[in-house]
């Protein structure tokens, strides 16, 4: 039995939701887990505080396990259990002993991808090292557990076993590491669930399946998926990967594994239909090759989660066609390729690639940003009405977290589409202006969320991204006006800084990912006005500790 400092007696009754009992006789109770009422109150916590848990595990079927002996068969793996345990200690209170946050590991890397990196930022103490195997603190409840999870799921996995479970205890640990501000960490994992989902196929569907003499069923590792609540977990759980992948990622051009035109697999169905147990018919749902897919949203099959992933699939389409631009267009030959996912290459689109290669044409110009330009647009206008107010606040609802992200990531897509070509020191530069729009809007999300009561450690860590790139091209802006002298306008920009480091600053004060993202837009700031204002001979306009962090 686990020893650590938890304080039993402040545990809640159990939600309505649970029935199991918790009477299990502790002499066949798994070693190192915490006790039954512990561990029920802790799993709790994981649906209620990750706002995307609900999707990977089936609360419903996961709850009534938990009350069972645990030699019966349907009583979750120990190794899912102990991420479990891992990822509710960063929420529950009962749990004392987190340990500290360092977020001295991976700084560099992270740095280099928000493209601020100066010699020697990224030393040799930022190197990848084992992402299950925290040693920096091995006494504490969480790094225990995801060690404890790691032994468990690597003696487990060399036999082929619960391989569904395997995938969604990396699911959690990657939130756990991403929470914590571990860059590397999350890497390594996300990357890890990427490889074993494409190798469980979680990525195709049986209608769509590849052409082959062998049998479906031996196509992939353990693809046998019992029951339609099952199949939809595991449409779930691929979607949460897809989503994942490209929003860790979101402040670099690193390669993808899931590849738009590789994944065949159905949209989700909505929470409440996969929550009772719904079977949705397949005959007329989406995918990534259905037509217009990302700006038409049958109401049967639309919620929350339905909207941040094709949110999550723009974006990854704006990644895609910036890193492969340059080498689409490299030689004045016609490309055989696609420069990016859904869309035609230059020889089927009529973007003849000009002489001289990338360098003398403005990827503004091409077909393909054209369309992904008009894509951003079209989806926010499409959005159905009732998912127009992620924070309720005309509608008195809840903030939901997960439609918050959605409408955040059209944004950071407009961003990270016109970012390379926006001249912030031209008037009327178009780039310029759109990028300062979607900065703008994003702080019009933070502004929201600031008239809530909201808990900000229960949003999606996407958001943080989110606030840091609006402050980034904040700042790039008010390098820009400092430089003219437009004290007007530096003093606006001054004050949503503010406001965006206000927000990373209360969620800096509960997770890593928060003082992880502060950290580095002081470090921006520093490059882009501070050396600025140095090299000019002048004065800061203003330090990055006194800019103001009230609310606004």
């Amino acid at each position: 039995m686990s020893d650590f400092q938890v304080v039993v007696d402040e545990l809640e009754p159990s939600p309505p939701l649970w029935h199991g009992s918790t009477d299990v006789s502790t002499t066949v109770w798994p070693e190192n887990l915490p006790p039954p009422e512990l561990l029920h109150h802790l799993a709790e916590t994981v649906f209620n505080a990750v706002p995307l848990a609900v999707r990977v595990l089936h609360r419903p079927t996961f709850m009534a396990s938990l009350g069972l002996p645990p030699n019966s068969p349907r009583f979750p793996p120990v190794w899912l259990l102990h991420a479990i345990c891992a990822l509710a200690s960063l929420y529950t209170p009962i749990v004392t002993d987190i340990g500290e946050i360092n977020l001295d590991d991976g700084l560099g890397a992270v740095a280099v991808s928000a493209g601020v990196f100066q010699g020697g930022a990224y030393g040799a103490g930022n190197g990848f090292r084992n992402a299950d195997h925290d040693d920096e603190d091995p006494f504490n409840f969480a790094t225990s557990h995801l060690r404890w999870s790691h032994e468990c799921s690597r003696k487990a996995i060399r036999r082929g076993k619960s391989m569904i479970e395997h995938a969604q205890r990396l699911i959690l640990v990657t939130w756990f590491y991403l929470s914590r501000g571990d860059f590397i960490s999350t890497i390594a994992c996300t990357s890890n669930l990427t490889k074993l989902i494409a190798s469980l196929g979680f990525n195709t569907s049986s209608v769509y399946s590849p052409l082959s003499r062998i049998p479906s069923e031996y196509l992939y590792t353990g693809r046998t998926v019992v029951g339609p609540t099952n199949e939809e977990m595991c449409r779930n759980i691929f979607w949460v990967a897809y989503a994942m992948e490209r929003l860790v990622n979101a402040t670099n051009v690193w390669t993808l594994s899931f590849e738009d035109m590789d994944c065949s697999q159905f949209l989700p169905c909505r929470l409440k239909d996969f929550t009772n147990g719904v079977t949705v018919p397949k005959q007329t749902r989406q995918h990534l090759l259905s037509r217009n897919m990302l700006v038409t949203h049958p109401p049967l099959f639309t919620d929350s989660f339905t909207l941040y992933v094709k949110a999550a699939v723009i974006f990854g389409q704006v990644r895609t066609f910036n890193r492969r631009y340059k080498q689409h267009y490299a030689l004045n030959v016609q490309s055989t390729g696609l420069l990016y996912d859904g869309w035609s290459s230059p020889s089927d689109s009529g973007s003849t690639p000009p002489p001289g290669g990338a360098k003398n044409r403005d990827p503004r110009e091409t077909k393909e940003f054209k369309a992904l330009d008009d894509l951003i647009g079209a989806f926010i206008a499409s959005i159905p009405k009732e998912f127009q107010d992620p924070v309720g606040r005309n509608t008195g609802a809840k903030l939901d977290p997960v439609l918050y992200v959605a409408h955040l990531l059209p944004h950071m897509a407009m961003i990270t589409l016109h970012d390379p070509h926006a001249n912030v020191s031209v008037a009327h530069d178009s780039s310029a202006q759109k990028i300062l729009l979607a900065a703008r809007g994003i702080l019009e999300l933070i502004y929201n969320v600031c008239g809530t009561a909201f808990d900000l450690l229960y949003l999606d860590h996407t958001s943080s991204t989110a606030w840091f790139l609006a402050g980034t091209t904040i700042i790039r802006f008010l390098a820009a006006k400092s430089a003219q002298g437009d004290e007007a306008e530096a003093a606006i920009l001054t004050e949503e800084l503010g406001a965006v480091k206000f927000m990373l600053t209360n969620l800096g004060d509960r997770t890593g990912i928060g003082l992880r993202q502060l950290k580095l837009l002081d470090m921006v700031y520093k490059l882009e006005i501070e050396a600025q204002a140095q090299a000019r001979k002048q004065p800061t306009v203003m330090s990055p500790a006194t800019i103001s962090v009230t609310n606004p």
